[in-house]
């Protein structure tokens, strides 16, 4: 049987646990890159782009859709020649009302199937700008640096364990 003298082993016990919390605080900072929120100095891009980017996608994806098919209904001929027009107003609502009375007026089905396209063209629009957002978001906290928040979390870390065995009583 080995026999060991008394608080052999303290000192590096001590090491140990100075170590071990400035490995953890390091984690806990590069976790806080991640959790920490976006600030508006950080945040150089318009959420506006964004959404208008998403719409001019979604539009012409539905456009190059409704091109590919032989035989249009109204409806879908008139938003594609809007979209090709490439106009900047053509979704004011004022263009729209001039569309909707070329197809027929607001009872027509033409019209009414014309209104589904805008509107399905809208939600889809919505949802693109959505995870565009979140890709945003997540694209600059990836970009951020790491080195401030490890060595900020290493720190505190280096600090909790270099306290603990200063206050530790036996």
């Amino acid at each position: 049987m080995t026999v060991h003298a008394i608080r052999q082993n303290e000192s590096s016990s001590r090491l140990n646990t100075v170590v071990c919390s400035t490995a953890v605080g390091a984690g806990a900072g590069y976790a806080a890159k991640w959790l920490w929120p976006v600030t508006e100095q950080e945040d150089t891009f318009s959420r506006r782009a964004i959404v208008n980017y998403s719409r001019k996608i979604t539009n012409k994806a539905k456009a190059a859709e409704f091109s590919t098919y032989t035989h249009r209904t109204a409806a879908q001929d008139e938003f594609v020649k809007m979209i090709e027009s490439k106009d900047n107003k053509a979704f004011f609502p004022e263009e729209l009302q001039k569309r909707i009375v070329s197809l027929g007026g607001e009872d027509s089905n033409a019209a009414k199937e014309f209104r589904s396209i805008i509107r399905n063209v809208d939600e889809a629009a919505s949802e693109l700008s959505k995870k565009l957002a979140i890709s945003h978001k997540l694209m600059l906290k990836y970009i951020r640096p790491s080195l401030p928040f490890i060595v900020a979390g290493a720190g505190v870390g280096f600090f909790t364990g270099f306290t603990h065995n200063v206050l530790k009583s036996d």
